[in-house]
């Protein structure tokens, strides 16, 4: 217990240098978002890999490698086509210059990763989720949902993935309770109100859930 605290001190104590590393990414994640994150990369319950799926341009991909490495405690498994969301593309209400004009953020990502010096820290599955899921069989203690905010995108990213949550892990939605991104919120309530998944707290619009031992 003790061990946990002096780890969310550590976080707390380089908020400032976080936030001027990563915070600088651009990206949608607020930096307290990124904050939590790096607490539970750290010091979260289980045992088993982080995985986010959503990246963009690494902004929550270098919060959370930054927490893992801190506590040794293995990579993060990144898994984003970078193309973009749907919301992203030309002429959307979120139109991104690089999604645009070079149709990936994947330069993006690699360059804000290898600045931050945390290149050797995540492991890249450059596919959509559903190819990722495929083969993948190794136990998650933590995974981010960050993806593409509709519900049927969201809903299909828990299924694929939740099945290797092991017990006392945690998942974390981005994007909750914004009037955006309603699929999400749509989705998790959802979920929570079916009682298996219990909700453990919320940063901002990060929602974070276990299951319920009861």
């Amino acid at each position: 217990m003790f061990e946990q605290i002096y780890e969310t001190l550590k976080v707390l104590a380089t908020y400032d240098q976080q936030i001027q590393q990563f915070g600088q990414i651009e990206g949608y994640l607020h930096t307290a978002e990124g904050a939590a994150l790096s607490v539970l990369a750290i010091s979260g319950p289980g045992s088993g890999e982080v995985v986010e799926i959503g990246s963009f341009k690494g902004r929550s991909t270098c919060f959370l490698s930054w927490g893992a490495a801190q506590a040794r405690r293995g990579k993060v498994t990144a898994i984003d086509h970078f193309c973009g969301s749907p919301q992203m593309q030309r002429g959307a209400a979120f139109e991104d210059p690089a999604i645009v004009q070079m149709g990936s953020t994947r330069s993006a990502f690699d360059a804000n990763l290898q600045a931050a010096g945390l290149i050797d820290q995540v492991e890249v599955m450059d596919m959509p989720a559903e190819q990722a899921a495929e083969n993948w069989q190794k136990p998650i203690r933590l995974l981010f949902i960050d993806g593409d905010h509709s519900y049927d995108s969201t809903k299909r990213d828990f299924e694929l993935f939740s099945p290797h949550v092991v017990p006392d892990g945690v998942i974390c939605f981005h994007d909750y309770g914004t009037q955006s991104w309603p699929g999400v919120t749509r989705f998790v309530n959802e979920l929570v109100a079916q009682g298996l998944w219990k909700h453990r707290f919320t940063m901002y619009s990060l929602f974070a859930v276990s299951r319920d031992p009861n």
